[in-house]
């Protein structure tokens, strides 16, 4: 861009309305408000307006309100508002301490360290599945106990990851502890 003003195009009030989507009624009220126009329009002569001073127009007004809405608001506003969302801020904070020191809640990094411990935990029982159904599966003559043999290897894997998990999550437990059991192990429900 060079800087310099763009050329205009000559339009009238309803192409102008139409160009920046707004109705006649408020093209009328740019007009009181300082619009530009070439030539003002009256009986039986059309309104005609250039088209990039209109636009340059309007930039110019909302960069107006923007900068006297700014300096407008009161300190006493900004303040209030500051306190509000401080407040807002000490409550939310003093909600997860609460909820921390009654262990309602817990670090999401916490879990993704305990989660990733299972996962390790169930892989490696699963790739021993592997080895330990090879090994034996060659004595076997029916498949349904080669099948049993691997569920019962499989259910092995599993369990040994949940105990883990179980022993990670419920090691601190109180023994007295009467909750609804949602949270023990599912060996105490």
């Amino acid at each position: 861009m060079t800087g310099a003003p763009l050329e205009g195009r000559p339009i009238n009030r309803g192409d102008l309305a139409s160009l920046c989507g707004v109705s006649l009624p408020t093209v009328d009220s740019w007009v009181e408000k300082g619009c530009p126009y070439v030539e003002r329009g009256s009986k039986g002569v059309e309104w005609k307006f250039d088209s990039a001073a209109v636009i340059d127009w309007r930039i110019q007004r909302a960069v107006e309100n923007a900068v006297s809405g700014a300096g407008e608001e009161s300190t006493k506003g900004k303040r209030e508002e500051a306190d509000t969302r401080r407040a807002v801020a000490n409550a939310i904070v003093a909600e997860i301490s609460a909820d921390e020191a009654l262990k309602a809640v817990v670090s999401r990094h916490d879990v993704v360290a305990d989660m990733a411990t299972f996962c390790q935990v169930l892989k490696t029982g699963l790739s021993n599945m592997a080895s330990k159904v090879a090994a034996r599966a060659t004595t076997m003559t029916n498949a349904s106990e080669i099948e049993a043999m691997a569920q019962s290897e499989m259910n092995r894997a599993f369990t040994a990851a949940r105990d883990d998990i179980a022993q990670r999550w419920f090691a601190g437990r109180d023994p007295t502890d009467e909750g609804d059991g949602a949270d023990r192990p599912p060996s105490e429900r």
